[in-house]
C-alpha cells in the first residue's frame, strides 16, 4: 500500500494547512471501510454463493455491462495514470541523482551538454528501459523481490526525509534549494487550514491510498482470507503512522517552501548529505521503473484477453510498445509530478476507492434482501458525496496547476 504517494504528503499538507493532517486518518478511515464493503461485496453474487472472481464483476453484478466497464474504465485509467507517474518521477531522480543538471554523481565525471534537454532524455532512458519487460514478457504479475523493493525504498524514503528534516531544522537559506536566482529567503511559514486547496489536499492523499483497488486480489491470494478484516486494519494503522510522522516532519521544517516530491528539499550537493539523498533518488527511481512494467502488463493483459488480434506476436509488440510510448509522451509533455498526481487522484480514484465500493455494496445487498442500517446509509452517503465532490473540485484545481505550470 505505501508507495511513491508518501513523498508528496508534505507538500500536500502545505497546500491544505495542518489540518490537512486530519484528511490523512479520514481517508485511511474511509478507504479501510470501503475496502471491506469491496471485499464483502465478493461474497454477494446474485447468481448464487459462489465469490465473484474481481472488481469488474462486482460492478457487473450490481448494475450489469454498464458497471463493469464503468469500473474498468476507471481501473485502466488509473493504472496508466500512475505507469506516467512512475516515468516522471523517474526521470526527475535520474536527473538529480546522476546528472545533467548541474548535480548528481556523474557532474563530474561526465560533461553534460546544457543544450540537452535532460528531463526529456531522462524521461527517454527510462521509457527505454521499461519498454523491454513489457514487450517481451506476456505475462509478469506481482513478485516478491519487487515487493521487497518497493518496502525498501518507501522505507529509506522516510527515514532519509525525516533525518534531514531533524538535522536541517530550522533551516537557512543553504538549505532551501530554490532554483530561482530572484528568490529571496525568509523561514518558512506554516498554516492552520487552506479552505481554497483542501480539496486538492484531498485528492493527493486518496492516491496515497489508492492501493485499495486490488484489495480483492489480495483477498483472494491469502491462505486465511477470513483474517483479511484484521490484516487490514493492522496494515492501514502502520500505512497512517508512516505518513503522517512523513507530512509532519516536512511541513515543519520546510513550511511553504515544500517541494513535491519532498526529496527534493533535501540537501544536494557533492557532501556525504548530498550523496546520501542521491542515492536514495536513484533508489526510489529503480523501484518506480521495476513497477512499471507490472502496471502495464496488468492493463495489456486484459485488453489481449478480450480480444484474441492482439495474442499474435506482432500486433501485441506494436500494441505495448504504442502504449509505453504514450506514457513517455505524456511524461515528457507533462513532467509535473505533483499537479499530475493529484489529476490522477481526484478523477479515477476517488470514484474506484470510495464511490463505486459503496454504491455496489449497498445495491447487492438491497438486491440480497440484506438490512442496512441507518447510521451505514447515513455513513455511505458522507462517503460518497465526499468522493463526488472532493474529486470534481481536485479535477479543476489540478488541471488549472496544470496549465499554470505551462505558463
Amino acid at each position: 500500500m505505501a508507495g511513491t504517494g508518501i513523498l508528496q504528503l508534505p507538500y500536500t499538507v502545505s497546500q491544505g494547512g495542518w489540518l490537512a493532517l486530519g484528511l490523512v486518518v479520514l481517508v485511511g478511515v474511509m478507504t479501510n471501510w470501503t475496502g471491506k464493503l469491496l471485499i464483502q461485496s465478493l461474497y454477494l453474487n446474485p447468481a448464487g454463493y459462489e465469490r465473484l472472481p474481481g472488481y469488474p464483476e462486482i460492478g457487473e453484478a450490481a448494475f450489469g455491462r454498464f458497471g463493469y466497464f464503468f469500473v474498468q474504465f476507471f481501473h485502466k485509467s488509473t493504472l496508466f495514470g500512475v505507469s506516467t507517474i512512475f516515468l516522471v518521477l523517474a526521470a526527475k531522480f535520474l536527473l538529480e541523482g546522476l546528472g545533467g543538471d548541474g548535480e548528481g554523481i556523474l557532474n563530474h565525471a561526465v560533461t553534460f551538454d546544457p543544450s540537452v534537454d535532460w528531463t526529456s532524455a531522462w524521461t527517454l532512458l527510462s521509457a527505454g528501459c521499461v519498454l523491454f519487460p513489457v514487450v517481451y514478457y506476456r505475462t509478469l504479475g506481482e513478485n516478491h523481490v519487487l515487493s521487497l523493493l518497493g518496502a525498501m525504498s518507501t522505507v529509506l524514503a522516510i527515514l532519509v526525509v525525516v533525518f534531514f528534516a531533524i538535522y536541517l531544522n530550522p533551516i537557512g537559506a543553504d538549505d532551501a534549494n530554490m532554483d530561482d536566482d530572484t528568490y529571496v529567503f525568509s523561514p518558512p511559514t506554516h498554516k492552520l487550514l487552506d479552505f481554497k486547496l483542501f480539496p486538492s489536499a484531498f485528492s493527493a492523499i486518496v492516491l496515497s491510498f489508492g492501493g485499495a483497488a486490488t484489495f480483492p486480489t489480495i483477498e483472494g491470494n491469502m491462505e486465511k482470507p477470513h483474517h483479511f478484516s484484521k490484516t487490514l486494519n493492522k496494515a492501514f494503522a502502520i500505512l497512517v503512522f508512516l505518513y503522517l510522522i512523513t507530512a509532519v516532519a516536512g511541513y515543519y521544517t520546510w513550511g511553504d517552501i515544500t517541494f513535491s516530491p519532498i526529496l527534493c528539499n533535501l540537501p544536494r550537493g557533492d557532501d556525504f548529505s548530498g550523496r546520501v539523498v542521491q542515492m536514495t533518488k536513484l533508489f526510489v527511481a529503480f523501484h518506480v521503473m521495476s513497477a512499471y512494467p507490472i502496471l502495464m502488463n496488468a492493463l495489456v493483459s486484459e485488453v489481449e484477453c478480450k480480444i484474441p488480434f492482439f495474442r499474435s506476436t506482432i500486433p501485441r509488440c506494436i500494441e505495448r510498445t504504442t502504449l509505453v510510448g504514450l506514457t513517455c509522451l505524456i511524461a515528457i509533455k507533462v513532467p509535473f509530478f505533483g499537479p499530475l498526481m493529484t489529476f490522477i487522484g481526484s478523477g479515477c480514484l476517488t470514484m474506484i476507492v470510495f464511490v463505486c465500493p459503496v454504491i455496489f455494496n449497498f445495491r447487492l445487498r438491497a438486491m440480497k434482501k440484506m438490512k442496512i442500517g441507518a447510521m451505514e446509509k447515513v455513513a455511505g452517503t458522507i462517503v460518497v458525496i465526499a468522493g463526488l465532490v472532493g474529486g470534481s473540485i481536485g479535477v479543476a484545481q489540478s488541471t488549472t496547476d496544470l496549465i499554470n505550470a505551462f505558463k
